[in-house]
């Protein structure tokens, strides 16, 4: 390898989901030897746990713009581009890939894109960003989407229908597309060891993540309180839900409201002893249930990754490219704003337990699929195709 990449990515200041998935790329880009910076981009001081990450690695740097003296958002996000200008400055243009967690464009990542143009950019992209509720962020694509990808040189879609959004603002000679799932730390995620494999009248389903909507918890939410009230009592379902946000305050109301606290457990942010715990408790997860709410038909979602690492087979009603349909441990349910039949992943549950190899399998396919590993490996062959092409 005979370039340079410098990841940038505008985070939190504490260790959420997309803070872990970025330190996880930084480091399958380093086991695979690839020389590489990691900057992380804040107004705000890392947290402990956050910063404890960044300590333990030298590739990695925090760049703060003046934490809490700057209450204008606006101010601060220029400050957070003219401190990246000011590490670009140190690198020559010509040997060095600048991979961007995609920002929104707006006037500040144009003119920092066209003050920076010697450089090769390198964006990716989590969802299709003109379909989205938030005004603001639909306003400034329409505004400035075009002109900021024009001085994009590649762009790297988690799905395909995503990659195919970004082709039509701009689809030109000097451009160039991948479509590249995300992965999975798998080492790092312990195999579960079933408990008391299965009660015959019991199901336990586990749900990760923070409860927005587009996660879809509340479907699953009504269609156990329709289970119960059709006077099908023969099976027990208990729903333990791990993660939290604002937005899981109105799951945990409706849970209240349709009296089901008996059977639905909210267990907030968990340690990873606690969530390891977890996995061996459940019989099942719970994907994606919502996820057209974004405009999306495909998801490329940590949490399918996580279960598919550790052994849990789990229900969704999504698609992603990294599953083939006929995958044996996946349970695909219907896509609606409403309520779906239990009976399935009953029946899906129970049909499980004639393979007691499940979860070894479907860690080897996380291994062979779905590893940070080999996402990175891709992500490393598309950034010498541009350098090959473009120099």
């Amino acid at each position: 390898m005979n370039y340079k990449i410098l990841y940038f990515a505008f985070v939190s200041s504490q260790l959420g989901g997309v803070e872990q998935k970025i330190i996880a790329q930084f480091d399958a880009f380093v086991k695979l030897g690839a020389e590489i910076k990691l900057y992380l981009v804040s107004s705000f001081t890392p947290g402990e746990t956050l910063a404890f990450e960044i300590k333990k690695r030298a590739g990695v740097s925090i760049l703060i713009n003046s934490p809490a003296k700057i209450r204008n958002p606006w101010v601060r996000r220029k400050g957070k581009f003219d401190l990246i200008s000011s590490v670009l400055s140190d690198y020559n243009p010509k040997s060095t890939i600048v991979y961007f967690r995609y920002p929104i464009a707006d006037i500040f990542f144009l003119r920092f894109l066209k003050k920076n143009k010697a450089f090769r950019f390198i964006t990716e992209h989590q969802d299709i960003e003109n379909v989205t509720k938030q005004v603001w962020k639909k306003s400034f694509e329409i505004l400035w989407g075009e002109s900021v990808r024009k001085m994009i040189t590649g762009f790297v879609g988690v799905t395909t229908e995503i990659t195919n959004f970004e082709k039509s603002f701009i689809n030109d000679q000097g451009h160039y597309y991948a479509s590249i799932g995300n992965g999975i730390d798998t080492y790092n995620r312990p195999l579960r060891y079933p408990r008391d494999e299965l009660q015959s009248n019991e199901i336990r389903i586990l749900f990760v993540g923070a409860g927005y909507k587009p996660q879809g918890l509340s479907r699953l939410i009504w269609s156990i309180y329709l289970y119960y009230k059709n006077k099908n009592n023969l099976i027990q379902i208990y729903l333990k839900v791990a993660g939290d946000s604002q937005a899981m305050n109105k799951n945990r109301n409706l849970v209240k409201r349709l009296k089901l606290n008996a059977r639905v457990c909210f267990l907030g942010n968990l340690g990873s002893k606690d969530l390891n715990e977890l996995f061996d408790w459940a019989q099942i997860g719970c994907g994606t249930l919502a996820i057209h709410k974004k405009g999306l038909n495909f998801t490329s979602e940590l949490k399918a990754r996580e279960y598919c690492a550790r052994g849990l087979p789990f229900f969704w009603s999504t698609s992603d490219q990294d599953f083939n349909p006929d995958f044996p441990y996946v349970l695909k349910v219907p896509k609606s704003n409403g309520a779906f039949s239990m009976d399935p992943v009953i029946s899906f549950v129970y049909q499980l337990t004639t393979d007691n190899t499940h979860p070894s399998k479907m860690r080897q396919y996380a291994i062979e699929y779905l590893d940070w590993s080999v996402k990175m490996k891709e992500l490393l062959t598309f950034f010498d195709e541009i350098i090959k092409n473009s120099n």
